[in-house]
């Protein structure tokens, strides 16, 4: 069992120094370099100040003198300073920090919370109205991107009903994230999900259900609430692992949304880093994501490895 957490670990490893070459190969052939976001009028600015400025920041450097000089800084948390505004990506990083924090386990904790209840009534009420609701509903909203969900919902509680904010984490002149600011961008990213999350949930307690331990259980009188018990315990395990790799794609979905609600977060820090050419910014919120979601899974797979050696 060791053997085999340990050797998950070293891929996990394997798998970020991957994700980190290939972050850093597609940015270094982005289009275009740093000095064309620096100035107003780029076209302005004589050859030789851009190439010096290349210089200066080490960017006329070979790729892979580039690549390691910054992986060597990074992993000892030295993110460098950011090309645009000069001030340590560490601090912009810790800025907005806590405000995706929020968002990512308020959001996580409605999807796992909403996806099991609904997938349990779905499986309890197999094939009747409640069943079959939930299913057309879920179809429906995991048929819809992250995007449009965001912009009928402020079409909807911030243009027309106008009861909730369409942009910002709080009130001027106050810190953190207010409560009213956090419910839209939370929405937008909970419906979507919902769709195929509650699927598998019913369509995994339905197989538990089905299962001969259970049916066993079912012809000798046991009590409808503790079979349910039983076919919740038996695959709580696979439904851990799902909720646990879906930590990729709610962080992923929050940074298009931090972006269209102008939520003061890492999504939004990394998009606008990446539109600015600001290159120590982006490469450090991206991979910084990827670490999050490489350790959750990582988590993830050292449970299931617990809670059933099969999985070995």
């Amino acid at each position: 069992m060791f053997r085999a957490i340990l050797k998950t670990a070293i891929s996990s490893l394997g798998l970020l120094f991957f994700i980190s070459f290939f972050l850093f190969l597609l940015i270094y052939f982005l289009p275009g370099n740093v000095t064309d976001a620096m100035f107003l009028r780029s076209e302005a600015v004589s050859v030789a100040i851009k190439e010096q400025i290349l210089e200066n920041l080490g960017l006329k450097d070979g790729f892979f003198v580039q690549y390691f000089r910054w992986l060597a800084h990074f992993v000892t948390g030295d993110f460098g300073t950011s090309f645009v505004s000069g001030a340590s990506v560490f601090l912009l990083i810790k800025e907005r920090l806590l405000n995706s924090l929020i968002l990512f386990f308020a959001s996580f904790f409605l999807i796992v919370f909403l996806s099991f209840f609904l997938g349990l009534l779905s499986a309890i009420y197999k094939n009747k109205f409640a069943d079959i609701f939930i299913n057309f509903s879920s179809f429906l909203l995991a048929s819809l991107p992250h995007f449009y969900v965001a912009l009928v919902l402020i079409a909807i509680f911030s243009v027309y009903l106008n009861v909730l904010p369409s942009s910002g984490a709080n009130e001027l002149g106050s810190s953190g994230v207010g409560a009213k600011f956090i419910i839209l961008p939370t929405l937008a990213i909970i419906l979507p999900h919902l769709g195929a999350n509650v699927k598998f949930v019913r369509d995994r307690l339905n197989q538990s259900l089905n299962a001969d331990f259970i049916q066993t259980a079912h012809a000798r009188g046991l009590g409808r609430g503790k079979i349910y018990l039983f076919a919740i315990k038996h695959a709580s395990t696979d439904i851990v692992y799902y909720f646990a790799t879906l930590v990729a794609g709610v962080f992923a979905g929050s940074y298009v949304i931090e972006s269209i609600f102008s939520f003061p977060g890492i999504g939004k820090l990394s998009l606008d880093a990446v539109i600015a050419k600001d290159y120590p910014v982006a490469l450090a919120t991206i991979l910084l994501t990827a670490v999050f979601v490489v350790f959750a899974n990582l988590l993830a797979k050292i449970f299931a490895i617990l809670a059933d050696k099969r999985n070995l």
